[in-house]
């Protein structure tokens, strides 16, 4: 194996090409591999392996877990079973850490990863505070010289300044004359140095951090970039806390969210004081034009969720989620409602609240569709008018955050919450928790609970009875219609479809959203994401013809079956999926991305 053709001076580089290319043809059957950054495989390389150049990938989640285990048990010596331990904790704690992803990907930072975990035995909670270890600890390791004290350093500044003015210019690249000017202003002339010393010694040390800083990639044209943008950000952000530099100049150019982001960050690790003042000053910036100011308010609320909640001043909190609610509220579009939801889920959604119920007054509706609806299945029909009695329902689906007190408390390992058949099924399949429970994707706290089977909601519910006093349980089909319609609307909000009031396939979210983002999509009784979202597990058993013969006064469903009801469409269906009569079974012991419950209170 060859590594590092591209670090070969060029003058040598394509004689050394030829010997292999020799050494090849006289020894047919061996194998050789060469590897280089594009800049160094143009050229002679090219035109003599060709044909045999590949590209490589970034590892992939199979290949980072690899890694990190093979890691482990090199640097373990003979304690091989505390390093299986040691990795297994980190591939763990790496799920969680969704800030860390930058430096999985490839082999020189994941390494650096391993480091940091090997010493610390955690990930840093704050993507600044992992970024700033991770950095530090590649330039000690590759610059640090006992004969060059100042070298650290003298590669740190270069390294913030030229990323700094790489953000002043708009630039993802830069050239090597670029990066030697940016040198030369950190590393400049000394009193008693030739000025062609001078040229050749800048030379020579751009040569070396390039490569060896582990945060740059050369590119085939010889352009320059580091390895990811977050990079850059993280350097320009750290130059401007270096130089004290006024952060307000570049608030409203979006270019630089990401480096106000890190700013605020990096000051949160020594000044907590100073970084809350700085999410509020954001915060209450004064702007007239509606969208950049709604894009402050949502710049300003990341940063405060990127800083520990131990960092977090409460009344800054208070003040982004006011912002946030504001702008769910407003005419803002489907993503800044999108973010601006994600982000209050992380300060704390307070929308989300024990006991968040709303009344279903009793009296008579339409149930099911009429003969002459040509949208309408055959299952929906005939159209009844059934009534009900007083009934409270939850104003969400059951979102993570609530599921997780259950996880918590121990309600998979608590037979009495289960039915027969579903405390089976638990026992046999293992189940201890949802199945996207730890995917980042579907996991966040106000985003409803999915992969979630029948018997799962139904445990849920009985252990919430017990833990409040109040009984709880799944809507029958007639209770779910009701709250969805009213007296019979096709869609929560009326008769036609609007993409805006619901998140279905025709949204293009093409995954869950936090739950309230469709303020102008609930229902007449004031349920949010009872169309789209996550279709929504009933209490009865499917039968196409029960409601067609069954009683006209609170219908209890049928009394057995094969398979359970599920209503309202998802994220990924159509508009003709989220009408309020909509009728769907699944499996009991289904579970998926797209499934989902919420709860009624009995009187």
């Amino acid at each position: 194996m060859f590594d590092g053709l591209d670090e070969i001076p060029e003058g040598i580089r394509d004689d050394l090409v030829e010997l292999i290319a020799e050494f090849q043809f006289e020894n047919k059957g061996n194998r050789f591999l060469i590897t280089g950054r594009p800049h160094g495989i143009a050229g002679r390389p090219h035109e003599r392996f060709g044909k045999y150049i590949c590209k490589i990938e970034y590892l992939d989640d199979k290949k980072i877990n690899e890694f990190i285990r093979k890691w482990f048990r090199a640097v373990s010596g003979r304690a091989t079973g505390l390093a299986d331990l040691t990795a297994e904790d980190m591939i763990s704690d790496i799920v969680f850490h969704e800030h860390v992803s930058v430096f999985t990907q490839n082999p020189l930072l994941l390494a650096a990863v391993c480091v940091l975990y090997l010493v610390g035995k955690r990930i840093p909670e704050q993507r600044a505070d992992l970024y700033d270890r991770i950095v530090e600890n590649l330039l000690w390791r590759r610059f640090h010289d006992p004969a060059e004290p100042d070298k650290v350093n003298e590669v740190r500044e270069f390294l913030m300044l030229l990323a700094f003015e790489m953000q002043n210019k708009n630039r993802k690249t830069f050239e090597v004359g670029d990066g030697l000017d940016v040198l030369k202003r950190i590393s400049v002339q000394k009193e008693d140095e030739q000025a062609n010393e001078y040229q050749r010694r800048i030379h020579h040390l751009f040569d070396e951090i390039e490569p060896n800083c582990g945060l740059f990639n050369r590119l085939s044209g010889g352009e320059i970039e580091f390895t990811h943008l977050t990079f850059q950000e993280f350097m320009a952000a750290k130059h401007i806390v270096y130089m004290d530099l006024d952060y307000t100049e570049f608030l409203e150019n979006e270019w630089w969210a990401g480096t106000i982001l890190l700013y605020t960050g990096l000051l949160s690790l020594e000044m907590k004081k100073r970084s809350n003042d700085v999410v509020e000053a954001i915060l209450n910036t004064k702007q007239k034009d509606g969208f950049i100011k709604r894009r402050l308010w949502l710049l300003g609320s990341r940063a405060l969720r990127d800083l520990q909640p131990s960092k977090r001043d409460g009344k800054v909190v208070t003040r982004a989620r006011k912002k946030l609610y504001e702008l769910i509220d407003s005419n803002a579009s489907l993503k800044e409602r999108f973010e601006a939801g994600e982000i209050v889920g992380a300060l704390g959604d307070l929308r989300v609240k024990k006991d968040n119920m709303v009344l279903v007054k009793k009296g008579k509706f339409f149930w099911g569709s009429s003969e002459n609806d040509a949208y309408a299945y055959s299952n929906e029909k005939p159209q009844r008018i059934f009534y009900l009695d007083d009934f409270w329902i939850g104003k969400y689906p059951v979102t993570n955050e609530e599921f997780k007190e259950f996880v918590d408390d121990g309600g998979y390992d608590r037979k009495e919450f289960w039915t027969r058949e579903g405390w089976r099924w638990r026992e046999e399949n293992k189940i201890s928790k949802p199945l996207l429970w730890h995917d980042r994707k579907w996991n966040g706290p106000n985003f409803p609970v999915v992969g979630i089977s029948w018997f799962e909601a139904e445990a849920y519910a009985n252990w919430l009875s017990e833990r409040t006093g109040h009984r709880y349980r799944l809507p029958t089909e007639v209770e779910w219609e009701k709250t969805a319609r009213g007296k019979g609307f096709k869609y929560p909000w009326g008769e036609h479809f609007d993409k805006n009031l619901c998140n279905s396939f025709e949204s293009r979210l093409h995954r869950t959203s936090p739950v309230g983002i469709f303020p102008k999509g609930k229902s007449p009784y004031g349920c949010l994401d009872i169309a789209g979202n996550v279709w929504e597990w009933c209490s009865d058993w499917y039968n196409d013809n029960y409601y067609a013969n069954s009683p006209d006064r609170n219908p209890g469903g049928p009394p057995g079956g094969a398979n359970q009801v599920v209503r309202g469409g998802s994220w990924n269906r159509s508009a003709r999926n989220c009408r309020s009569a909509i009728r769907l079974r699944n499996d009991p012991c289904h579970r998926y991305d797209a499934l989902g419950f919420r709860l009624l209170r009995v009187q």
